[in-house]
C-alpha cells in the first residue's frame, strides 16, 4: 500500500493529539494521587538513576527543560524537601542536586502510580501487536533523532539493561565507526575523480 503525504500528516497531528492529551491526563492523576506533577516525577527518577549528585545543566538536558524552567522546578522540590542543591567546588554558579529520603518515598508512590495509570489507559484500548508496533515506532523516531537513552526505563526506575545502557553505548560506536568508514570511502572516490588525467601526447 502506498503512504501518502496525507497519511504522514494525519500520523503526525494524530501522534501531537494523543501524546499531549495522554502527558496531560497522567500529569494531573499524579497531581492528585500523589502531589508531583509527570515532569517532577521525571526529575526524581533521573536523580534516582544517577544515585548521586547531577549538575543541573545536565538534569535539564535529561528531562527537556530550560535553564531558567529547572531552576523553579528544584526550587519547587528544595521547598518540599524532595531534592537538596549541592555545591560540588568554589564556583557557586555550579550547582548540583541530589534526591533526599523524602524524595525518595515519593518516587516509591509515583512509581507504582504511574505504571498503573499507563498499563489502564493503553491496555484499554490497544493489542499487545499495537503496543509492539507504537514502542518500536517511536524508538525508530528518537533514536532518528538521537535521542533515545533509555527514557522510559528511567522513567519507571528500571535497571539499564541493553536499552539505553553499555550495549546501547557500543552499538552507538559502532555505528559511528561505520558511519566515518563511509565518509572516509567516499573522500578517497571522490579524490580519485578529481585527479588530473596524465596527458597521452
Amino acid at each position: 500500500m502506498e503512504v501518502t503525504r496525507h497519511d504522514w500528516m494525519l500520523a503526525w497531528v494524530s501522534f501531537v493529539h494523543a501524546s499531549t492529551y495522554m502527558i496531560s491526563q497522567l500529569d494531573r492523576h499524579l497531581r492528585d494521587e500523589v502531589g508531583v506533577s509527570l515532569a517532577e516525577h521525571d526529575l526524581l527518577s533521573q536523580l534516582d538513576k544517577v544515585g548521586g549528585e547531577v549538575m543541573l545543566s545536565e538534569l535539564a538536558r535529561r528531562v527537556y527543560l530550560s535553564k531558567a524552567g529547572m531552576t523553579k522546578m528544584v526550587d519547587r522540590l528544595e521547598g518540599a524537601g524532595q531534592v537538596e542543591r549541592v555545591r560540588p567546588g568554589p564556583d557557586r554558579r555550579v550547582t548540583s542536586a541530589r534526591l533526599t529520603a523524602i524524595g525518595r518515598a515519593t518516587l516509591d508512590r509515583s512509581r507504582p502510580t504511574l505504571v498503573a495509570w499507563v498499563d489502564a489507559n493503553l491496555r484499554s484500548h490497544l493489542s499487545d501487536e499495537q503496543v509492539i508496533s507504537l514502542r518500536d515506532s517511536l524508538r525508530a523516531l528518537l533514536e532518528g533523532h538521537g535521542r533515545w537513552e533509555g527514557q522510559m526505563r528511567h522513567l519507571l526506575g528500571e535497571p539499564d539493561d541493553e536499552v539505553g545502557g553499555e550495549k546501547e553505548k557500543e552499538k552507538k560506536k559502532a555505528k559511528n565507526k561505520k558511519s566515518k568508514k563511509r565518509k572516509k570511502k567516499k573522500g578517497k572516490r571522490k579524490k580519485e575523480k578529481t585527479k588530473p588525467v596524465p596527458n597521452a601526447s
